[in-house]
């Protein structure tokens, strides 16, 4: 018995950046294991899934630490990376970071417990 599932389609970056994003305290995690890629200043620590084709993301915006799961790579993880980074520098020089991401900013500030 077979069992006929949907063609997989790559995700567009506003998938990624409302389905994928979550913030992330690296103080809980180990990510020795991630490779690292900088770009601009900025570190971009990735693993990629067995067959090359998802990825999971550790990078900083606005300061904090965020975690992208199950990106697709298109099978150029590099090229892949760049377009990430370039999609984070729009939406922190516009200010539109994620709502769930801001609003978690603005509670800490509030709380005066935000160091950057």
């Amino acid at each position: 018995m077979s069992i006929d599932l949907p063609e997989a389609k790559a995700d567009t970056l506003q998938e990624v950046f409302s389905d994928k994003f979550q913030y992330i305290n690296l103080d809980h995690y180990n990510i020795y294991h991630f490779e690292e890629l900088p770009i601009d200043g900025r570190r971009y620590q990735f693993r990629l899934s067995s067959k090359g084709d998802l990825m999971t993301v550790v990078t900083h915006i606005a300061g904090r630490a965020v975690l992208l799961v199950s990106v697709w790579t298109n099978m150029d993880y590099e090229k892949r990376l760049r377009e990430i980074h370039q999609h984070i520098l729009e939406m922190e020089r516009s200010s539109s970071i994620p709502t769930d991401f801001r609003a978690l900013i603005e509670v800490e500030t509030e709380d005066h417990t935000f160091i950057d």
